[in-house]
């Protein structure tokens, strides 16, 4: 939602940048071209001065011009009466655009004095700067020829070997001869070519004349090698991400690199001195392929084929195009073409921009490409627009292109670099969703082999917990139904041998024996029985209200009668002990107590039985909450329990070791602590402050009956068996 907002709030701000910047080269290009200019109401000579500056002794509205729309006249035809009258007075540069005949540029030069009286080493030049002309004559009058009228005569231009000029230098001079007099001459240049003719030009001394070559030199190497060295990076960087936008990049860079040393005459005046033809149809060949790396740059730049599927298929035409007209433009027919091509290059200028407006409001990070398209299609209009006679021929449109592409391959390195920052960003923003989505699944993952883990634990506990019950079992059964056995085995044996000639007194006493044995292993067969009972029953409780007073008295009558001996004792803390049971689960329980305290009591020791009432008495006993319980002891005088056996009584089929060698089968505990858990209450063991064990049944008091809970009974504490000796 923030990053919406965001995007909301700052579309509008970078359409300002981007609408700011364009108006403002727009600006600055239109100051440049209504500046003062320096012509001249009056046509005056240059003058060989070395005390003037470099524009004073310009062309610059020092010359005139004819148009020989047939490119056969002489210079003695232009120079007669008819043709003198047609010339016009330049108010500025001369740029003739693309003719087919010829023009003609005559201006005046003079001597000053101090010129005559001390000429300048090295003497002066006449400074030609025609850089797209591909022949240039010229024409002076001799200073020796008297008054025979002759006239000297040079070749120059794109088309002329440079190696044999006087400066085989990019921009072409000849040398003007030492004047006698201050008398001005005319000076008469012919322009003539396939490509845009314009000319701007002056007189300079030779050191002056290297220090503008030196100056243009360095320009020109300057914005070639930022190009180079640009096209270089992004191709490494087009690789390394990879993307092919910066593949395309570089290709255009590379285009343009070779388009303006081209137009610098750089090859000419470096390696091709000798090859005019080469060097201008390298030119010519650099204009289309620049065209056709232009065209397809933008349709990888702009995504026209997902963007604008429709002009996509017009810029791969515009391409396929560019690219026919570098094999004409190498055949030598670039002056056919030429024309075309710089409307080509508007009807470019027309749409691309708009376009970009439109990539804008569908993503906010398209406005460094409006700004790189807009400023350098508005120089590169301005140039085209001066070759076709547009506007006028000025330094700045001449070098607007060059302007606008060192501020465009800016523009779109940092298009590209913002791009990578946007997918680096989005990459991260994935990259984050995919963390926390990989956290959860670890999380989940976790928390699922966790429970597996507990699972496991769980169940491993429980295969441990059978294992030793059957341990428990097995020793059980091969202690307590061996001996049994072999009593029932021993007495038949003697029985059934005549030798013996038992009487029947001997014979009586062998089958009660039998009788015994046989009454317990029944009793071991029915504890099993009644544990596996149990298990059946827990799940189907009867619960009734039992008084349990009244049926501690029964249950303990019953124990006297029997086994009891009359030892049992019962001694109960409050008149009423209401609870909700299962009487048969109840009763099972009271005789596993009452029958473990007999059992393992020394012989006629008595048995202790107390019941009551307790505060708190479940506030142990887990999800329980803290409320009154029947408290029920018995407690005994036997040897009670070693420390180590405390937290087994109450397991399956466990019996401690000193117990073995009295009747058991280790169920009677464990069945009494499974009754209480039903029941909702505890059972727990401990031994007495002397001797003796002292088990205590708790079960939840019934909810009617809490009333009859007094201050007294309230801190009924355990029972202390060494108190009732």
């Amino acid at each position: 939602m923030r990053a919406a907002f965001l995007k909301f709030h700052l579309a509008p701000a970078r359409c300002l940048i981007a609408i700011c910047t364009v108006a403002g080269f727009a600006l600055f290009l239109a100051m440049c071209l209504v500046s003062p200019s320096h012509a001249q109401t009056e046509l005056r000579p240059l003058r060989l001065d070395a005390n003037l500056s470099l524009v004073e002794r310009n062309l610059h509205g020092n010359s005139q011009a004819y148009y020989d729309p047939t490119g056969q006249l002489t210079r003695e035809q232009v120079a007669s009466p008819p043709y003198q009258q047609q010339f016009e007075t330049l108010a500025g540069a001369l740029n003739g655009g693309y003719v087919k005949g010829a023009w003609w540029v005559r201006f005046q030069i003079e001597a000053s004095p101090e010129e005559i009286a001390q000429p300048l080493e090295g003497g002066w030049w006449l400074r030609l700067n025609a850089p797209y002309v591909d022949y240039i004559d010229v024409w002076w009058p001799e200073v020796n020829g008297g008054t025979s009228g002759a006239f000297a005569h040079r070749e120059l231009g794109g088309m002329r070997a440079g190696s044999l000029r006087e400066l085989p230098w990019s921009i072409p001079a000849v040398r003007l001869p030492d004047f006698p007099d201050t008398q001005p001459r005319w000076v008469w240049v012919r322009l003539a070519g396939d490509r845009s003719l314009s000319l701007v030009g002056g007189v300079s001394p030779l050191r002056e004349l290297a220090d503008v070559q030196q100056q243009r030199n360095f320009a020109d190497a300057a914005v070639t090698g930022i190009a180079l060295l640009m096209a270089v990076v992004s191709f490494m960087m087009g690789i390394a991400l990879p993307d092919r936008r910066f593949v395309a990049y570089a290709g255009y860079l590379l285009t343009l690199g070779l388009l303006f040393a081209s137009s610098e005459n750089m090859p000419a005046s470096l390696w091709l001195q000798d090859s005019p033809v080469a060097a201008v149809r390298l030119h010519n060949f650099s204009v289309c392929l620049h065209t056709a790396a232009a065209f397809g740059f933008a349709r990888t730049m702009l995504d026209m084929e997902r963007q604008f599927p429709r002009m996509n298929r017009v810029f791969q035409v515009l391409t396929l195009v560019s690219l026919a007209a570098c094999l004409v433009a190498v055949a030598g027919g670039y002056g056919r073409i030429a024309l075309p091509l710089n409307m080509t290059w508007l009807l470019f200028a027309a749409s691309i921009v708009p376009m970009c407006a439109v990539l804008l409001r569908r993503n906010i990070h398209a406005w460094p490409q409006l700004v790189g398209y807009a400023v350098y299609l508005l120089m590169g209009v301005v140039h085209f627009a001066k070759n076709l006679q547009l506007l006028p021929y000025t330094l700045i449109t001449q070098y607007s292109y060059a302007i606008g592409g060192i501020v465009h391959i800016m523009a779109f390195f940092f298009a590209l670099g913002w791009r990578v920052r946007h997918r680096e960003r989005r990459a991260l923003a994935l990259s984050h969703r995919h963390r926390a989505r990989l956290a959860r699944r670890v999380n989940e993952r976790t928390h699922d082999l966790r429970q597996e883990i507990a699972e496991h634990h769980r169940t491993h506990d429980q295969l441990a917990q059978a294992l030793r019950e059957q341990r428990g079992l097995l020793a059980m059964v091969s202690h307590e139904f061996r001996t049994p056995l072999g009593t029932i085995g021993g007495a038949a044996q003697i029985l059934t041998d005549d030798r013996l000639g038992l009487v029947r007194e001997e014979v009586k006493k062998e089958g009660e024996k039998i009788s015994r044995t046989v009454l317990r292993m029944r009793d071991l067969v029915d504890t099993l029985l009644a544990d596996e009972w149990l298990d059946a029953s827990s799940e189907n409780l009867c619960l009734v209200p039992i008084e349990l007073g009244g049926f501690l008295r029964e249950k303990i009558e019953e124990h006297n009668e029997g086994g009891g001996g009359g030892r049992i004792s019962l001694v109960l803390d409050a008149p009423e002990l209401p609870v909700l049971a299962d009487e048969t689960l109840l009763h099972i329980a009271m005789d596993n107590l009452v029958t473990n305290a007999l059992k393992y009591a020394p012989t006629y020791s008595p048995v202790l039985v107390r019941a009551g009432i307790r505060r708190n008495a479940l506030e142990h006993v887990p999800g329980a909450e803290a409320v009154p319980g029947v408290c029920i002891q018995v407690c005994d005088q036997g040897p009670g329990f070693m420390p180590q056996d405390l937290s087994h009584v109450f397991e399956r089929f466990y019996r401690a070791a000193g117990t073995r060698r009295i009747p058991g089968i280790g169920l009677g505990l464990h069945m009494v602590h499974r009754i209480a858990m039903v029941h909702g209450g505890s059972v727990a063991a401990s031994n007495g402050a002397r001797e003796g064990a002292v088990l205590t049944l708790i079960l939840p008091l019934l909810g009617s009956a809490e009333g009859l809970l007094s201050r007294d009974e309230s801190d009924m504490a355990l029972l202390d068996p060494g108190g009732f000796r």
